[in-house]
């Protein structure tokens, strides 16, 4: 313990000194900004989660077992507030922000003060997306975000405006529904922030570069509390961290241009970054309409459930960390294709695209096969236990299992 706390000590004195004026005008004249930022966010991420995990146990707003969700035991659910102040902070210290990026920053905030209404009070699924749609739709009408997929004339409003609202909500609760497992929407987020980072330098972009690093430092100094190893996570992000994150990435691809070579090319490259999200977006979707679970495109939007890439993963028999690590590897395979063929001709995005295509059509193909592994679907442990914790279940089959796990507690009761 005391060991624990002289190396806090020695962190908050780090983080100090960091805030300094001279120091930090010696990283910028060093050309070393991006460095500075990514060191700060860590820091008051790192010192800030478990003071925050702290305040969470003292309001008593922590994440439950249920039959929908994976861990065993009740979790505090502050992590994303650490999260939000060391992106803001950091981007504060920097001291250089876009028009296009404060106004990203002021609906991020909405967007994280829902979440953390949701985490306390609780809120249902349609009112968080109609606050979404609404946020959305202010980042495009006032601060003139949009992505750019037809060009041509004022007609091509109408095809980029709702491709837009479409991108930045779906990614926020893209990014939400895969905070199932310790470590996934954080790491994912790592993930997809240090590859548009990279982009963004290579573009000549360097402050959406530094919004991009900040992303990434800011869950780095998280992960040490969600994403342990030989246990479970002592801190989650709750909705406010997993949409805030979510919808910050997705606002960062629309704010910037990533190749100039090929327009085409700088539509595919964000697209294969954020290919794992999008692709168990569009899947469940499909799958939930073909099983008739939603009756349009914008049901899953608003509808949880147990039948994302994790949770398939989970029931084809990988552990947890197993799967999470499974999903890391795809999502950097993918955003190396992004890097190829950044400087390329749109002949390279279409090969980008059909490569990504292959690697996901192997991963439906490894879902579908594990269905028919005999006791794929079954934990290892001994007999099933019928109560409302540990009930076994099976892709897209929650509500049958709840009817059932109910029915035997009133029969043994």
């Amino acid at each position: 313990m005391l060991n624990l706390t002289w190396k806090k000590a020695i962190l908050v004195l780090a983080l100090a000194a960091q805030a300094l004026p001279p120091v930090r005008a010696y990283y910028f004249d060093a050309g070393m900004r991006w460095q500075y930022i990514l060191l700060f966010s860590f820091l008051v991420a790192y010192l800030a989660s478990p003071l925050c995990a702290a305040l969470a146990r003292r309001l008593n707003v922590m994440d439950r077992p249920d039959l929908r969700k994976i861990h065993h035991r009740a979790t505090p659910l502050f992590g994303g507030v650490a999260v939000f102040a060391a992106l803001n902070v950091a981007l504060l210290m920097n001291g250089v922000l876009l028009p296009g990026m404060g106004v990203l920053m002021a609906a991020g905030a909405v967007i994280f003060v829902t979440g953390l209404v949701d985490d306390v009070c609780g809120l249902s699924p349609r009112t968080r997306l109609f606050i979404q749609l609404g946020v959305s739709l202010f980042v495009v009408g006032w601060g003139g975000l949009a992505l750019t997929v037809a060009v041509g004339g004022p007609w091509t409003l109408w095809i980029n405006v709702p491709l837009t609202l479409l991108w930045l909500v779906g990614l926020t609760n893209a990014m939400n529904f895969f905070d199932g497992i310790d470590g996934l929407a954080a790491g994912l987020s790592i993930i997809t922030s240090l590859f548009l980072g990279i982009l963004a330098f290579k573009t000549n972009q360097p402050a959406l570069g530094w919004l991009a690093v900040a992303i990434a430092g800011s869950c780095l100094g998280f992960m040490p509390y969600n994403f342990l190893l030989g246990r479970s996570a002592a801190l989650f992000l709750g909705d406010a961290g997993s949409t805030y994150l979510g919808f910050m990435l997705a606002g960062l691809a629309v704010l910037g241009e990533w190749s100039a070579t090929s327009h085409f090319v700088s539509l595919t490259a964000p697209v294969l970054i954020f290919g794992v999200l999008i692709f168990d977006m569009v899947y469940i979707t499909l799958s939930r309409i073909k099983n008739r679970r939603v009756r349009n495109v914008f049901g899953p939007l608003a509808t949880p459930g147990r039948d994302h890439l994790h949770h398939r993963l989970l029931f084809m028999g990988f552990a947890r960390k197993e799967a999470a690590f499974a999903i890391f590897t795809i999502a950097v395979c993918l955003g190396v294709s992004a890097l190829i063929i950044i400087d390329g001709q749109p002949e390279d995005a279409v090969l980008g695209l059909l490569q990504a295509g292959l690697i996901l059509a192997v991963i439906v193909a490894l879902m579908w096969k594990g269905r028919d592994v005999p006791g794929a679907r079954r934990p290892r442990a001994a007999p099933p236990q019928y109560d409302l914790w540990h009930t076994p279940l099976r892709p897209l089959d929650v509500d049958a299992s709840a009817r059932e796990a109910r029915a035997a507690c009133e029969r043994t009761h």
